[in-house]
């Protein structure tokens, strides 16, 4: 397959590989390219070129005046990283090819798995930590002792390892002889398998839920019925399988804590929504408040549906809600054109993923995985720039 890419696409594979470096090394890397990029006017040209990307900059800015108003340092420095990724996203959309998306989705599967090794090799010193000479699966309620790899944290790398498997399935799905193909699909299925293995070890509960019903609306959006039919039975055999076992689910011991710590961080800010509704008081507001309402310490809200809310109110949300739903009619038309079911299974399983997995933790909020939501949303315009 030709590889041969211009400059403006080897920026966008240095922002993939980079993901995979300390996420402050890969905000580094994006803020470094895309103030390259400013300089030499290519993403002035990406607002110009790409519908409602005005209201990225209405939304940012509104969002900055509000943070400054409130002294929310943070959320200062936060929405200058939104508007760094919202910029080289746009870039991205300008510049993505069929060959350029089939590289770094072949790159992004190759990464994976240099992620779970580190990841294994970081489980092996944990369990040198508690004195255990043998392997053995060990799931730990300890923050410091579930497994991140190069993500930072547990949560944050069950969401990448979420996105990793369904980027994998649509690889798989765009396999029409399976046959003919054979090594690759055995690679994929060793990809699949390490991941979910790494999956186990970060301890992370409500991803399985999440990766479970986006794999099956992939099958499902594709067509991929009785494969559905298996997938969907197994994940039943399993929930049934916790209910008649509930001590074998994982980290069950402190469920009930669990649950008891979100009821406070949902409490403290729904209390702070009531209060400051149309504009909120900017990203990281749950940071900025939780002393004043005794709340449980933390960064944020712990919820996709709460957390964005109470950052940026119903104004600040409306601001950017015309190039959201640009995005999403460009999405859709994957699918209402039939220009490629599986890119668009892919991406809605992404959308379902953020969704079910948000319900108890706001992990998309964060560097490595909100860039490659972003990146992988954006893929439809593959068939804009090469019509």
């Amino acid at each position: 397959m030709k590889q041969h890419f211009t400059h403006h696409q080897r920026y966008i594979i240095v922002a993939i590989i980079s993901m995979f470096l300390p996420f402050y090394m890969c905000a580094i890397v994006i803020a470094f390219l895309t103030i390259r990029l400013l300089i030499t006017g290519e993403i002035q040209d990406a607002y110009k070129r790409i519908p409602r990307s005005r209201f990225i900059i209405i939304f940012c800015l509104l969002s900055l005046i509000v943070s400054l108003y409130y002294q929310n340092y943070y959320g200062v420095a936060c929405i200058i990283a939104l508007l760094v990724f919202f910029s080289f996203m746009l870039f991205y959309r300008v510049y993505i090819t069929h060959e350029l998306f089939d590289f770094i989705t072949d790159l992004l599967i190759v990464l994976s798995i240099f992620a779970a090794f580190y990841g294994l090799v970081e489980y092996i010193g944990v369990l040198n930590d508690y004195e255990i000479n043998q392997f053995e699966v060990i799931i730990f309620n300890s923050p410091q002792d579930r497994i991140n790899s190069v993500f930072f944290n547990a949560n944050y790398y069950a969401m990448m390892i979420e996105f990793f498997v369904c980027l994998i399935f649509y690889k798989i799905l765009k396999m029409k002889d399976y046959w003919h193909h054979m090594n690759y699909l055995i690679y994929y299925i060793f990809a699949i398998i390490l991941n979910l293995f790494l999956l186990v070890l970060t301890g992370c509960r409500t991803a399985w839920p999440a990766l479970a019903v986006g794999i099956v609306m992939m099958l499902l959006l594709d067509k991929h019925y009785k494969t559905c039919g298996v997938i969907l039975a197994g994940v039943l055999g399993g929930c049934g399988y916790f209910i008649l076992n509930p001590e074998k689910f994982p980290r069950f011991d402190n469920i009930i804590a669990y649950f008891k710590t979100r009821e406070n961080i949902w409490t403290t800010a729904i209390a702070n929504i009531k209060t400051h509704f149309l504009f909120g008081e900017g990203p990281m507001t749950y940071m900025h408040i939780y002393n004043q309402y005794n709340g449980h310490p933390t960064q944020h809200a712990h919820s996709v549906y709460l957390d964005p809310l109470l950052c940026f109110g119903i104004v600040g949300l409306a601001s950017i809600v015309p190039y959201v739903i640009s995005m999403l009619k460009g999405i859709y038309h994957l699918f209402s054109r039939k220009l490629d079911l599986e890119l668009f299974a892919l991406i809605i399983a992404y959308i379902l993923i953020v969704l079910i997995h948000g319900t108890m933790d706001y992990t998309i909020f964060f560097v490595q995985t909100g860039l490659l939501f972003l990146l992988i949303c954006s893929s439809y315009e593959v068939y804009t720039n090469e019509s």
